[in-house]
């Protein structure tokens, strides 16, 4: 349970919402729900997430040299700058960008599962 309350929290934080008024908020449901010993877990998995989250820089993966260009800009478009493109021979075409435990996926693969999955459903 100590991990959903973190991940909400860390969640909340990456998207901007103030810190005191979200712990503020946390210390009060969880008096008035009885669970204000999860309190110490909760800050342990926090500190967890923020470790991960520093280390796991956004990383850019293309299908080809030629797509690098495409990919940084669509990336920017989306408010995700990366630093590190990579070009990886196992995708058949597109990108796929790894920021903060996030995964976007515009490669070839997942344009063709997502429309499988629209024919089949």
């Amino acid at each position: 349970m100590e991990k959903a309350y973190a991940q909400a929290i860390h969640s909340a934080l990456m998207k901007g919402a103030d810190e005191a008024e979200l712990v503020a908020s946390l210390k009060k449901h969880l008096a008035e729900a009885g669970r204000l010993k999860l309190l110490p877990a909760i800050a342990r998995e926090l500190r967890t997430l923020n470790a991960r989250t520093r280390t796991m820089g956004a990383s850019l993966e293309v299908a080809t040299e030629a797509l690098k260009e495409e990919a940084l800009k669509e990336a920017k478009e989306l408010g995700i700058e990366s630093p590190a493109v990579f070009v990886n021979p196992d995708l058949v075409s597109g990108w796929r960008l790894r920021e903060s435990g996030r995964l976007i996926d515009r490669s070839g693969k997942r344009a063709l599962i997502d429309i499988y999955r629209r024919i089949t459903s």
